[in-house]
């Protein structure tokens, strides 16, 4: 520990130090100040497997608290249909072809490609066989809470060549540091990626005005916020409209517009997002999975697990058990 916190500490003073020499030092002092404060800002959620519910994506942030990596091989071709989420996507095309649309509009992304894409905006994924590229996702609420002066702004790169190099230099590292399991050096390759797309924003004034910001997604959001924390209790949509003070049909027309899924279709995949996580990696008996998740029964649940991946969870555990 007492190694961790100089390594730490040492990062700290050369980050400042090194801005201190650009006269940037108002952000990088704010992400710096958080860094020992992001171990304590905890997310319920904490696996590596991402479930599309049509328009809304249910991000996990898996090894870490605030947000995702993956370093991907496609095979063969893929497609991720409509989807948003209250992350920020970075992606670079190492090799190969993607096709993506965001907002109705196409953008073709070959080799050396940088994309960006807010919260939420609704996009597609079309992968070319061949594709290797790097995908980051960080959690918008963390952004807001480390940089108050990016909420409810997007940010924007399509005119900062020198700021896209950084953050794909930083893309590369963030690998290297992720394959070695090195969370803390991770997490600071994170904080100045945020600091690149932050400083843009503030000191240059490239952003857009987020897509998001009224009323009926602030409500989305509090009831998938709500759904994520209680998803194993018994959950209604009396409770929702207590929570949220708003009637139960308000709840549902709105939530199904916004993400294109009921509440409880929203309900049922994050539990069966936990479940799956538990299969591959716990010997607890599927029963106990089941029932521990918020599934009534067993019964209930091997009928939507079979629905839903075409498999029994036996066949599943037997499959990805590790």
């Amino acid at each position: 520990m007492r190694i961790k916190i100089f390594y730490i500490n040492k990062t700290i003073f050369k980050i400042k130090y090194l801005l201190f020499l650009s006269k940037r030092l108002i952000l990088i002092n704010k992400i710096c100040d958080t860094i020992i404060m992001m171990y304590n800002y905890e997310r319920k959620v904490n696996m590596s497997h991402r479930i599309v519910v049509r328009k809304h994506e249910k991000i996990d942030y898996q090894r870490s608290t605030f947000f995702t990596l993956a370093h991907t091989h496609y095979d063969k071709d893929y497609y991720m249909e409509n989807h948003w989420h209250n992350s920020i996507e970075i992606t670079y095309v190492v090799k190969g072809l993607k096709v993506q649309q965001m907002e109705n509009k196409e953008v073709i992304a070959p080799a050396g490609t940088l994309l960006l894409v807010n919260s939420g905006v609704i996009h597609d994924v079309d992968v070319k066989k061949g594709l290797e590229g790097i995908v980051l996702l960080i959690d918008r609420n963390y952004i807001d809470h480390v940089c108050p002066q990016c909420i409810e702004r997007g940010f924007s790169l399509e005119k900062e060549p020198l700021a896209k190099k950084k953050i794909v230099d930083y893309l590369f590292k963030l690998v290297e540091a992720y394959e070695n399991n090195n969370k803390v050096k991770a997490n600071i390759i994170v904080l100045e990626i945020i600091s690149v797309l932050a400083e843009q924003l503030m000191l240059e004034g490239h952003y857009i005005k987020e897509k998001h910001d009224d009323e009926s997604y602030e409500l989305v959001i509090s009831i998938t916020e709500y759904i994520d924390y209680h998803y194993a209790q018994k959950i209604s949509l009396d409770d929702l409209a207590r929570m949220t003070c708003y009637n139960k049909t308000y709840l549902s027309n709105i939530f199904k517009k916004k993400t294109g899924i009921t509440i409880f279709e929203y309900l049922r995949n994050v539990r069966m997002q936990h479940c799956l996580y538990e299969l591959k990696h716990s010997d607890d008996t599927i029963v106990s999975i089941a029932l521990n998740n918020g599934f009534a029964n067993i019964q209930i649940f091997n009928r939507v697990f079979k629905e839903v991946y075409q498999m029994t969870p036996k066949q599943y555990r037997e499959k990805n058990k590790k």
